[in-house]
This record gives structure tokens, C-alpha cells and sequence, in this order.
């Protein structure tokens, strides 16, 4: 009977600790309110398209990146330090990182959990330019690999 409690009480200990610290997150959403809310065109035109970021890795960001931080995407912008003013790991699940490579792999059929984990990200703009990096060179890394068709 102990035994069966103690393993309860350690493992809502666990789930709070892996968890995203809500807290955290609403005082984040709260100063991102301030900001427009940009559509994903809006988006992808102002801050990733100057800095050529894919479209489709700025698309694949805009849903993914919310649901790993719960905050409003469409608010943040490149300059944004993601320890700083968006204390990324607090609002995060603790798996976040793992979860994003598995989507990536999901999403684009590429796998960048090495190229992607191996940087320390400061800001948005380091974590999507590193995303689209990591992504195109892979993607490009399969097509000049894949066996070449030869017409006889």
C-alpha cells in the first residue's frame, strides 16, 4: 500500500518537473499580446522571407512551434531571445526538442536530430535559420544520394 502511494506521489513530482510551467507561459502570452498578431503570410513575408527561411519550414513552424510552447507564434519575432523574453524551456514540454526532430521527420521524411541538437539557439531567428539549415542540407544530402535512373 505505501509502496503504490509513494510511486503516485513520485510520479506527480515527475509530471511536474517534465512539465511546461504554465505560469510562466500565460506572463509570456501576456506581454506578447502587445504585439500584432501576424496571419502566416504576415509572417513569413516580414521576418523569414528577408532572412531566406523556406516557407514551408516557416509553415511547419508556425503550427509546430505552438504546440511545443503554448505561446502565440504569430507575435514573436526573430529578435526574440528564446531563454530571455520567451523562457523557452519553462513553457515547453521537457521533450521538446525530441518532439520537433520527430515531426521534422514526420513532415519532411528527414531526420536532423543531429544537425539540429548539436546548437545552442539564443534567439527565434537562430532556431529557424538552424531549422531550415538543418532541413534543406539534409533534404539535399538524400537527393544527391538517391541511386541515379539510368535510360538505356
Amino acid at each position: 500500500m505505501w509502496r503504490r502511494l509513494k510511486n503516485v506521489f513520485l510520479s506527480l513530482k515527475t509530471y511536474r518537473t517534465l512539465s511546461p510551467d504554465l505560469r510562466m507561459r500565460w506572463r509570456v502570452n501576456k506581454k506578447l499580446r502587445q504585439r500584432p498578431a501576424l496571419s502566416l503570410t504576415e509572417w513569413y513575408e516580414t521576418f523569414w522571407q528577408p532572412l531566406s527561411v523556406s516557407r514551408t519550414v516557416v509553415n511547419f513552424a508556425y503550427t509546430h512551434l505552438k504546440l511545443y510552447s503554448g505561446l502565440a507564434i504569430a507575435r514573436i519575432t526573430p529578435s526574440d531571445q528564446l531563454d530571455d523574453d520567451l523562457h523557452w524551456v519553462e513553457v515547453c514540454w521537457f521533450d521538446w526538442e525530441t518532439t520537433l526532430c520527430e515531426d521534422v521527420w514526420q513532415v519532411f521524411h528527414v531526420d536532423i536530430s543531429d544537425r539540429l541538437l548539436e546548437h545552442d539557439f539564443c534567439t527565434l531567428a537562430d532556431l529557424m535559420i538552424g531549422l531550415n539549415h538543418a532541413i534543406l542540407t539534409e533534404q539535399a544530402f538524400q537527393h544527391s544520394s538517391s541511386p541515379k535512373s539510368v535510360n538505356p
